[in-house]
């Protein structure tokens, strides 16, 4: 029986999503962008879960697009190429739309499409081994559809360089740029990533929940309008329940229950 490209499991309100096809360093063919956009949904839509936890099995993170699978759709129709598109669309435009946080854990290469899946995530741990790169343009190709999550991670001016140029770069670098959050030794790459997601499960749902959406819906406002938004969500959250757990358990020396 083959084993599934993504994998997912639950544990302690962290859904573990897992790209899963390690001999080809988890290069995204449609069915596995298709799959992990389902597993984000998935995650999305429970409960029980409260923070996603992206990683990958083996030794890289994700080479990108599987290249394969591009070369034998080259010669197809310019509408086949608008509808295959989609699901590109659809996973990148995801994560910012969801509620709960999306964590990524990145060891190895994280080129092309994978170095944006990382940057696309709300945050990111990295193995002191990971490598990146856009490097779609030595093949020719422009990251189309993927260049405004790294464009949001790391500025206009290295986001475009980084895309034209394609040229790889190691953790510490994407430190410094802002791509990931923490670098850690790649046996600590797990610890560290759970420990952060637990440390994010254990925060108010409501409160990631406002967090996530004041960030990414001001992202293309002014600062004037952004302020204005952020008045108008205050004004719900001043009324909700975690608020009131949140200060009588600090009023009274004991850890909220959310």
């Amino acid at each position: 029986m083959t084993e599934p490209k993504i994998l997912y499991q639950i544990e302690d309100r962290i859904a573990r999503i897992t790209l899963n096809d390690p001999d080809q360093r988890n290069a995204l063919t449609y069915a596995m962008v298709g799959e992990l956009i389902a597993a984000l949904r998935q995650a999305e839509a429970d409960d029980a879960v409260r923070v996603v936890l992206l990683a990958a099995a083996g030794k890289h993170f994700s080479a990108g697009g599987n290249l394969r699978e591009f070369a034998a759709e080259i010669d197809q129709p310019a509408f086949y190429h608008w509808q295959s598109g989609a699901l590109w669309e659809e996973l990148f435009s995801l994560p910012p739309q969801m509620t709960k946080p999306v964590v990524a854990a990145v060891q190895g290469y994280a080129l092309a499409g994978g170095c944006a899946l990382a940057a696309l995530c709300d945050l990111a741990a990295a193995a002191d081994d990971a490598q990146f790169g856009m490097t779609e343009i030595r093949i020719g190709l422009f990251p189309l559809v993927v260049l405004p999550a790294i464009r949001r991670a790391v500025g206009d001016k290295k986001a475009l360089e980084l895309s034209l140029t394609g040229a790889m770069f190691d953790a510490y670098e994407a430190l410094r740029i802002g791509l990931v959050n923490r670098v850690v030794p790649a046996a600590q790459l797990e610890e560290s990533a759970l420990a952060l997601t637990r440390d994010l499960a254990e925060k108010s749902r409501e409160a990631l929940h406002l967090g996530k959406r004041l960030f990414w819906d001001t992202a293309g406002m002014t600062y004037a309008q952004a302020i204005s938004y952020g008045r108008s969500l205050r004004v719900n959250y001043m009324l909700s329940e975690d608020l009131r757990e949140g200060t009588t358990a600090f009023l009274e020396k004991r850890k909220p229950k959310w």
